[in-house]
């Protein structure tokens, strides 16, 4: 068997993920294509927990963040948290607004489970309303942070949809190469190979619906105020499962430097 493949079948095992302002399962979707098991998640809105429980019936489920206290360890936790006092079409109040300001409990209880990764995902204007306080807190509980810009564009959808998305990881793991001997950072975003027809095939069918003469409404669309409102707050689910393959592919990276320098000790032993 391939070493890649020995390596693939450890991660797929391995890994776990819980997720926070789960809304209506962009993480959890984005885990489930990276083969990765979502424990637990919390949302608040009663409409967005009938849809997880729905399509994840073996996730243990919490309502509030701000209640939640030390849920069961996994290694990443996700969490696009509230971002109307943060983006220019909210308050601008900043991340110590009323909504916003739940990046506090986020923060929390990652404290609390100590994961080896935390995604992140908000408004670009995070960077002028609250990301220094944000990396000031992961610093504080011992997490090194990368962050990139990304446009749903950049994985074949038409609109741009930019968003800011953290991956922060403890301390003990320290990605980043020395850039006086390498002459370079090591990051832990990969470059992504574009294929349209893997993972974003959803903007392809819409431009794929046949017109109809007249659409038919006599008593509303159900929960349709609820669906077109989870549905623009929703993370992409295409751009989670490229961030959670960023981490798999990283893990893949230390457990073979792991082995590598477990190899080389044992058989520096043996002279």
């Amino acid at each position: 068997m391939e070493t890649k493949t020995v390596f693939n079948n450890f991660l797929c095992g391995g890994l776990t993920h819980g997720s926070l302002f789960s809304g209506i399962g962009g993480f959890e979707k984005g885990a489930e294509l990276a083969q990765i098991e979502t424990l637990w998640n919390c949302e608040y809105e009663k409409h967005n927990r009938k849809r997880l429980a729905k399509h994840w019936q073996q996730t243990e489920q919490y309502e509030d963040v701000r209640t939640l206290r030390n849920p069961r360890y996994v290694d990443i936790i996700s969490g696009g948290f509230p971002c109307q006092d943060i983006s220019v079409a909210g308050s601008m109040e900043g991340i110590n607004g009323s909504r916003s300001g739940l990046w506090s409990e986020m923060y929390r209880v990652c404290w609390e489970v100590r994961p080896k990764y935390i995604i992140i995902e908000n408004s670009p204007a995070l960077t002028i309303r609250g990301f220094e306080q944000v990396l000031c807190d992961l610093s504080k509980i011992g997490y090194d942070a990368e962050w990139q810009c990304i446009s749903n564009l950049a994985f074949g959808y038409p609109h741009r949809r930019e968003r800011i998305y953290v991956i922060a990881y403890s301390n003990q793991i320290r990605p980043q190469s020395d850039i006086c001997e390498s002459g370079g950072f090591n990051s832990i975003f990969r470059k992504w190979a574009s294929n349209p027809d893997n993972g974003y095939s959803c903007a392809k069918r819409i431009f794929e619906i046949a017109a109809h003469s007249d659409i038919r409404n006599d008593d509303g669309f159900r929960d349709w105020t609820h669906r077109v409102g989870s549905i623009g707050n929703a993370v992409n689910p295409t751009i989670s499962y490229y961030l959670f393959e960023c981490i798999k592919a990283w893990e893949i990276k230390l457990l073979k430097t792991q082995t590598k320098a477990g190899f080389e000790t044992v058989t520096g032993a043996c002279y």
